[in-house]
């Protein structure tokens, strides 16, 4: 046990850190100009596919937990949060916003709960594992149309994410403890009750009176973190586009390749696998062009291996997560487990669903919905689109997605009180 400590001990970290930060300002310096084109390109990415992607989400959520609408959203949610997956309500919103927008946005509101108090530790963690999704925009329209030339295909890759991720929030309620419910929360759980609304609205009038801020102060403020949260994730898109190429230039994958033909593997197939996977580890986005790319693999090789890679997110979405849970006691090595785990079972889940699921999908007429369908439509391409056109039904899908939460919470909270 004193020997795993010490392995993975802070000054081990510290010292491999700043080893690895020296090769990269080394790198920079012995290939500047590839470094200069490596950050437009991360810049470009991040203007094109985040930047309108998080910033009206980004903005709403601080104004409305300045005036305690999230607050009363959680506690409408509250029944059907605690009774399937023993989270608070207001989790809802959180959900909805990594659907809708990915995995950033919900880390950036979790941390805000996280430092007012309104969730606990444990609920933090696992609503930071829950909402590490990545939205049907990115699956279906850029990875199923952009990438794999099929819609269908990036419908079924968007259903095991979403699948396997749920399977994910059920397995960790397994492991919940019940004790980190609130008196009120037990409350909630039992059934809606005469006072099931008046106390979501005594919940907002409340967290509005604690803020205290104005209305024009408040927007500002939500105007002013919006764009520092996106100035924070443009940082870390540039500095890992940077990172890849670097990496790129040592000719790591070359040697991989030489290793993998000693054991009668194709040296140019191991040497793209290789790289596609490193990619992937570090940026979804390319990660997922290039295993699409790599056409020698079988069809449900490389769905597995694309959800595998969608669900890991990429240490660069990490590091983004990172930033905005810091200051906060949330434990960082948690949620890096919850991705292993979620990257396990979406390989897994691909690997024995995915011809009947293609099977199914083909001999049904229907399109992807809402934002994945409108990129899909639209033929909408990374190389030369934007996210900017859809604002709009991004927007509608989030609405949309908190309807249906509210629905079935007060389905949840009905069953309850009959039960009770």
């Amino acid at each position: 046990m004193q020997r795993r400590h010490a392995l993975f001990s802070p000054r081990l970290a510290t010292l491999l850190l700043g080893v690895s930060a020296l090769a990269l300002v080394f790198g920079i310096i012995r290939f500047p100009a590839q470094a200069f084109q490596a950050s437009i390109q991360g810049l470009h990415l991040w203007w094109k596919l985040v930047f309108p992607t998080l910033l009206p989400f980004l903005i709403l959520t601080e104004l409305l937990r300045g005036l305690g609408l999230l607050h009363g959203l959680g506690g409408l949610l509250e029944p059907l949060l605690r009774l399937l997956f023993r989270l608070p309500g207001i989790g809802g919103w959180v959900l909805a916003l990594g659907y809708t927008t990915g995995p950033q946005s919900g880390a950036a509101a979790i941390g805000a709960l996280r430092k007012d108090g309104t969730i606990t530790r444990e609920e933090g963690e696992r609503l930071l594992s829950a909402s590490h999704v990545f939205n049907p925009i990115f699956i279906i329209g850029v990875v199923g149309v952009g990438f794999l030339h099929n819609a269908t295909a990036g419908l079924a890759l968007a259903f095991i994410h979403y699948a396997s991720a749920l399977l994910l929030m059920l397995l960790h309620r397994i492991g919940a403890r019940s004790a980190s419910l609130t008196p009120s929360s037990r409350h909630a759980v039992s059934g809606a009750g005469p006072g099931w609304l008046p106390r979501s609205a005594h919940m907002m009038r409340t967290a509005k009176n604690r803020d205290g801020r104005t209305f024009g102060k408040l927007l500002g403020d939500s105007v002013t973190a919006g764009i520092e949260q996106l100035f924070i994730i443009g940082g870390c898109m540039m500095i890992f586009s940077v990172v890849m190429q670097m990496i790129s230039l040592t000719h790591i994958s070359a040697a991989v390749a030489a290793v993998c033909s000693l054991f009668g593997f194709r040296t140019e197939d191991s040497a793209s696998l290789f790289t596609a996977l490193l990619t992937g580890s570090l940026e979804p986005n390319l990660g997922a062009y290039a295993v699409a790319s790599f056409r020698t693999l079988p069809e449900s090789a490389q769905s597995a291996l694309l959800s595998l890679l969608i669900a890991w997110g990429g240490l660069s979405t990490h590091a983004q997560v990172k930033s905005f849970v810091a200051g906060t006691d949330l434990r960082f090595s948690r949620f890096m487990l919850s991705r292993l785990q979620h990257s396990v079972i979406a390989f897994a889940l691909s690997f024995i669903s995915w011809k009947p699921l293609m099977a199914a999908l083909s001999q049904d007429n229907h399109q992807p919905v809402l934002a994945g369908y409108t990129a899909a439509n639209a033929a909408w391409s990374i190389e030369k689109d934007s996210l900017w056109p859809l604002i709009s039904p991004m927007m509608l899908q989030f609405g949309t997605t908190i309807l249906i939460l509210l629905l079935l919470s007060v389905f949840a909270a009905f069953l309850m009180s009959r039960k009770h």
